[in-house]
């Protein structure tokens, strides 16, 4: 008796396993990679955000529970605040200009140019290139002494600008440093866009009298929408997030004025070995990030969500 129900148990998990057996792959497959992350990126990241509700200055010292002091200290300096509000407008700048820019870019690589595909490779080189080695060649055009643009300044007569000593021209040479390094990817997802448009669309609206404009606004643009809502998602959550930038082209100067949020971050946890308000600093991060994030999704969807027809779940036959 026992050795038939085992026998019946045998079948049953041999039978669960074939039915299964898609998914066991996929599982095995993942499951080093999964691993991975949780070691790499994971366990760090939930050990920084619990950070935020302790109190831990040096790494002498003992953590110390305090609730939400480190998140209500946030929100009452300035100091903090001010990084917040500079990486909310400074990473909306980046990701409107790039946009913008990748998207020309991406009307350009769609024309049928000669050597059109070394011409898409130039565009993308930016963004595989080593941020610390063109930013350092960056800052050798920058260069107060013997900057190439100041030189050419003093060769047309003109005072040599200190970039160092500006707010301004930190934020400008950072936007710009941003927007070079991203717009090769943005414009290769916009190509990507603008090729899956069926051009039927535009032979009819050809047909309809439409010129190019009128192709762009009706045809173009409409077809591009879920490329788009990917691209201002990525962009945007990127943007946001800058830091090497502002590293290696600033340093956050002068005295604070262009320095971000995640510079921030990194000054109390590497600095000051304030462990406490990075954790806490990087938990608002997260959540404004994760809450803007959703808010745009929901708003560029809402037209496809009124439009589109519910279905109803098919009554299977008894």
């Amino acid at each position: 008796m026992a050795k038939a129900v085992g026998q019946v148990g045998d079948s049953s998990l041999k039978r669960c396993m074939i039915r299964h057996r898609d998914a066991l792959i996929a599982a095995a497959i993942l499951m080093p990679m999964v691993l991975f992350w949780l070691l790499v990126s994971g366990f760090p990241t939930l050990f920084g955000f619990f950070l935020g509700f302790f109190e831990w200055v040096g790494l002498n010292n003992s953590p110390k529970f305090i609730w939400i002091d480190n998140f209500v200290h946030f929100f009452q300096n300035p100091v903090y605040t001010a990084a917040l509000w500079r990486s909310i407008w400074l990473g909306s700048l980046v990701t409107a200009v790039t946009l913008i820019s990748g998207f020309g870019a991406a009307l350009l690589m769609n024309m049928p140019l000669f050597g059109k595909g070394f011409y898409r490779s130039i565009w993308y080189i930016p963004a595989v290139t080593s941020t610390v080695a063109t930013t350092q060649v960056f800052n050798i055009f920058l260069d107060t002494n013997n900057g190439v643009i100041n030189n050419i300044l003093k060769s047309l007569g003109k005072e040599p600008i200190v970039w160092q000593y500006s707010a301004a021209w930190g934020i400008f040479w950072i936007v710009v440093y941003s927007v070079w390094k991203g717009v090769g990817g943005a414009a290769l997802i916009w190509l990507a866009g603008l090729q899956s448009v069926d051009p039927a669309l535009y032979e009819v609206a050809e047909i309809d009298g439409a010129g190019r404009w009128e192709k762009l606004r009706f045809v173009t643009l409409p077809g591009l929408k879920p490329i788009a809502t990917y691209i201002v998602i990525t962009s945007l959550i990127g943007a946001i997030q800058i830091y090497e930038q502002v590293l290696f082209i600033t340093n956050g100067g002068p005295y604070g004025q262009t320095e971000v949020l995640v510079f921030r971050i990194y000054r109390d946890g590497f600095w000051d070995f304030n462990l406490g308000m990075a954790g806490a600093s990087s938990l608002i991060m997260a959540v404004i990030v994760i809450v803007s994030t959703v808010l745009y999704y929901n708003w560029s969807t809402k037209s496809d969500r009124r439009t589109t027809i519910p279905m109803k779940p098919l009554k299977r036959g008894r």
